[in-house]
């Protein structure tokens, strides 16, 4: 698929200055689209996004949908990355109600807004963490139904959730929805920052001394912006497709982040330490007023990664996505750093 001859012609990004959004923004304004960037705050928006003549800033909230929903006429596509995401992988960020109202509530009040403003596609971006395991061991794919305790972390309940309001959302509507199941994103653009931000930024910086034996599905944000506006084009109503990248080690990531800083890695210990060494981040963290580089909730949903292998086969093969190499990614990373004196 040749995205600058079938790109979107106008599109609206929530979440825009998020690592997945403003990804999402930088793809839209290089293939030739008019961007609508749906941001909270319009002034640190601005020193996040680019400078553009095809990008406008809007205001809006995704708690408050109708401060969407008066932009949205004239436009082709709705890309929606917002989430209650980062949050909730923070110490006791944990908030129930504002992650149902974020993760579930505003979907559905999205692709309302979106059919009643004559929208006729919106990507929903969902996670691969909603996937179980395959008994046999063969890789998940979109298929796999949840696994037994996939709901006992809050955020990919609320995306198992998020995902029954897309198929329960007739296409008679007139809304076309694919989604996207991201793998552990890392890249530029990471000003949250995410988890994986502030794992790159501890293990650059020197703090970070141990690191676990274990492992995730590691992507590029930037190829996941891709397929978002691949699947705006050309993905199928209701439909997943995964784009997880490559199951890696942690202590190999952090090895490549380190090169890229120019800096020693962190060492490997066993997995099973993990859970008692994010502890001792948190607490000391907490102790010195800053954020840990790593939590025992995200130290969870690591080890439930250790054990899920997933396939992207069908994005690639229906959508076109393509991925990256993980030291291109993290070189980039380290750059997009160093550019916001981060490090």
């Amino acid at each position: 698929m040749d995205l600058t001859t079938h790109r979107p012609r106008r599109v609206v990004v929530t979440g825009a200055t998020g690592l997945l959004g403003s990804n999402t923004v930088r793809r839209l304004l290089d293939l030739g689209s008019e961007v609508t960037a749906v941001v909270r705050n319009p002034e640190p928006a601005r020193s996040l996004l680019p400078d553009h003549k095809r990008l406008d800033l809007w205001q809006g909230d995704v708690l408050d949908v109708r401060s969407i929903a008066r932009v949205l006429p004239g436009h082709d596509a709705v890309i929606h990355t917002a989430a209650y995401f980062r949050e909730y992988y923070a110490p006791g960020g944990r908030d129930d109600a504002l992650l149902t109202a974020t993760n579930v509530d505003a979907v559905g009040e999205l692709l309302r807004a979106a059919a009643d403003a004559g929208v006729p596609v919106v990507v929903h971006t969902s996670s691969i963490g909603t996937l179980g395991t395959r008994p046999d061991g063969r890789p998940s794919d979109e298929d796999t139904p949840e696994g037994r305790r996939t709901r006992e972390n809050g955020y990919y309940a609320s995306k198992l959730s998020s995902e029954e309001v897309v198929r329960s959302f007739d296409a008679r509507h007139g809304v076309r929805v694919p989604m996207v199941l991201p793998g552990w994103m890392w890249g530029p653009g990471d000003a949250g920052p995410t988890s994986a931000g502030r794992l790159f930024t501890s293990v650059a910086r020197g703090e970070l001394r141990a690191v676990p034996r274990a492992g995730n599905h590691v992507v590029d944000a930037r190829d996941v912006a891709d397929a978002c506006v691949r699947a705006a084009v050309a993905g199928e109503h209701a439909r997943r497709y995964i784009v997880a990248g490559t199951w890696v080690t942690l202590p190999e990531v952090c090895r490549l982040a380190a090169r890229a800083a120019g800096v020693a890695p962190p060492r490997e210990v066993p997995a099973h330490l993990a859970l008692a060494v994010a502890a001792v981040l948190e607490a000391t963290a907490r102790l010195r007023g800053r954020t840990p580089p790593a939590t025992r909730e995200g130290v969870r949903a690591l080890l439930e990664g250790n054990r899920r292998r997933v396939s992207s086969s069908r994005a690639v093969s229906e959508l076109g996505v393509t991925f990256r190499p993980l030291h291109r990614t993290l070189h980039d990373q380290a750059d997009w750093h160093r550019a916001y004196q981060h490090l």
